[in-house]
């Protein structure tokens, strides 16, 4: 009787050693990497043009937002550009040959009146020397001889500045309001492309939570895609084989439904634990941590996600 209950505590003390032996076996299932596509604005859904479950290719248009206001917009942003062009080329290009020859013409005219108003002044001055007129007349000779000279050099001035054309501070003002309104054309274009929502790269339709005619609010969920390939495994990993299992390392991986294991490369292990933070545990506790670790699977496997997968820890 005495042996039968020391060999019974020996089971139960082997049985409780066990219980703190790290697991030779790390759980997890099949995933996918998850697209979530969201609306860049509150718009309406003019179009929906997939379903749950149809698998699509990169670039396959999901939906289409009502588009009107960005349309409207970039018809704008599109003619502020073209007037913004208009006047840069206007500047580089000029005075015409027309305006250029009338301000000559122009130039012409007041010199001859400045010779002309020289003149008068000579024999104004001649005369009044002589007596024969006064001094209100003098003045009136000197005072047509400034102004016809002062005339003659604005139009001189206005002659060269046609001639010599635009400063260049003024062409590279408009030269920089065209690259601001192409810049904010561009922006324009980038909204209205944003409305029509294609997926990123090919995969499967999971969720689409919205119907045909629903206005959505900016920010929200439009579609959910899992990606088509590669799938991967995500299991958890104990605290115990951090030491042993490294990124790069190649498992053994046993998927619910294949008779024959795979060998798995381990992509990425976490820095934190997936359950309770590290600080509040003791030592002993410790060893019961887990941290969600990803590994690659074979590339020509076609798995569904959520398949339960087990995974050999060295």
């Amino acid at each position: 009787m005495l042996q039968n209950k020391w060999a019974w505590l020996l089971l139960l003390v082997t049985g409780l050693l066990g219980c703190d032996q790290p697991n030779s076996v790390a759980m997890g299932t099949v995933e996918r990497d998850r697209m979530l596509l969201s609306a860049p604005v509150n718009a309406q859904i003019t179009e929906l043009t997939v379903s749950e479950g149809q698998q699509v290719a990169a670039g396959t248009i999901l939906l289409r937002l009502d588009d009107r206001i960005a349309s409207a917009l970039v018809a704008q942003r599109k003619a502020e550009l073209d007037l913004a062009q208009a006047q840069l080329a206007l500047l580089q290009k000029g005075a015409r040959d027309e305006a250029i020859a009338a301000a000559d013409a122009a130039y012409q005219a007041a010199t001859a009146s400045a010779v002309e108003a020289q003149r008068s002044y000579q024999r104004s001055r001649q005369l009044f020397s002589e007596q024969m007129i006064g001094q209100a007349e003098l003045d009136t000779a000197l005072a047509n001889r400034e102004q016809t000279a002062a005339s003659k050099l604005q139009l001189y001035q206005q002659w060269q500045q046609l001639r010599n054309g635009n400063r260049p501070e003024e062409i590279e003002q408009a030269q920089q309001q065209a690259n601001a309104a192409s810049a904010a054309l561009r922006s324009a274009e980038k909204s209205l492309d944003d409305l029509t929502i294609r997926a990123p790269k090919a995969g499967v339709v999971d969720i689409l939570p919205w119907k045909q005619g629903d206005r959505v609010p900016a920010g929200v969920q439009l579609v959910s895609l899992l990606a088509a390939v590669p799938c991967y495994a995500r299991v958890y990993l104990p605290a115990a084989a951090l030491t042993q299992l490294h990124q790069g390392d190649s498992v053994q991986v046993n998927i619910d439904g294949y008779e024959q294991a795979v060998i798995g490369t381990v992509r990425h292990i976490r820095s934190q634990p997936a359950f309770t933070p590290f600080y509040a545990l003791n030592e002993r506790d410790r060893a019961r941590l887990m941290y969600l670790t990803d590994i690659d699977l074979p590339s020509d496997l076609n798995l569904p996600a959520g398949v339960a997968v087990e995974v050999h820890l060295p």
